[in-house]
């Protein structure tokens, strides 16, 4: 092995222990810093990141997440390197339309498919045990694949599991079918529908039923928290699925 290759391993082994570690005390931010970061790191995510999937980042997850590198380009982005060293113990899966490159080790796995086609993600999933805990989307950033992806991931959801929409800005913005306002068709549109849908266990329905009718679900999920942030949301499936 040559000097300059016995070097980069050295190097690489010593970001992935750092990695790790920074991982563990629930650190994402500075654990992304150790593989050159990932946008994720500009945009200010990865705080957010620690509050709410970082409790369960020990357990034994499942990880999707949708886009994973520039389409250009085989390489995949750091992301994956981030959360393959976040969930130690976790499946960790990038989902892309373009060929990626991905070898990070037998718990990082690569599938190639169409966040728009709910046939390319059901083959995930079945690939996967038929069981998500974690989702990412950072694909497209095309409202009609948003709402493609999330209808076709989210009921494989574990009870509890969480649902991740990054650079909600894009519903604003042509080139990505957005307008001003956002309406129906976008991420920010499907906030709006999952909002509602999170009322629909208000206990209020059922101690004042004289009061009006319990809401419908728009999206057909079962919501229990959504979280939303500049840039950034957070959506928990409930518990009792």
């Amino acid at each position: 092995m040559q000097p300059t290759i016995r070097r980069l391993a050295r190097d690489a082994a010593r970001h992935r222990a750092v990695g790790l570690a920074l991982g563990a005390v629930n650190q994402p931010y500075w654990a992304a810093r150790c593989y050159g970061g990932t946008d994720k790191t500009s945009h200010g995510y990865l705080p957010l990141y620690a509050r709410y999937v970082g409790p369960i980042r020990m357990r034994r997850n499942v990880v999707v997440e949708i886009g994973v590198g520039n389409y250009e380009s085989p390489v995949p982005g750091g992301s994956l390197k981030l959360w393959r060293d976040y969930f130690p113990r976790s499946v960790v899966a990038g989902v892309d339309i373009s060929h990626k490159v991905v070898e990070l080790g037998p718990r990082v796995k690569f599938f190639q498919a169409d966040q728009s086609s709910g046939e390319d993600l059901a083959g995930v999933v079945e690939a996967l045990g038929g069981r998500l805990d974690v989702v990412v989307d950072d694909g497209s950033h095309v409202g009609e694949h948003q709402w493609a992806s999330f209808q076709a991931l989210f009921p494989a959801l574990a009870p509890g599991g969480w649902y991740v929409l990054e650079d909600l800005s894009t519903s604003y913005w042509p080139d990505f079918r957005g307008m001003i306002p956002a309406d129906s068709t976008t991420a920010v549109g499907l906030l709006g529908a999952l909002v509602s849908d999170c009322q629909v266990d208000d206990p209020i329905y059922v101690d004042h039923p004289d009061w009006g009718p319990r809401p419908h679900t728009l999206v057909g999920t079962d919501v229990a928290e959504v979280h939303v942030h500049p840039g950034i949301a957070f959506i928990r499936k409930a518990a009792r699925s």
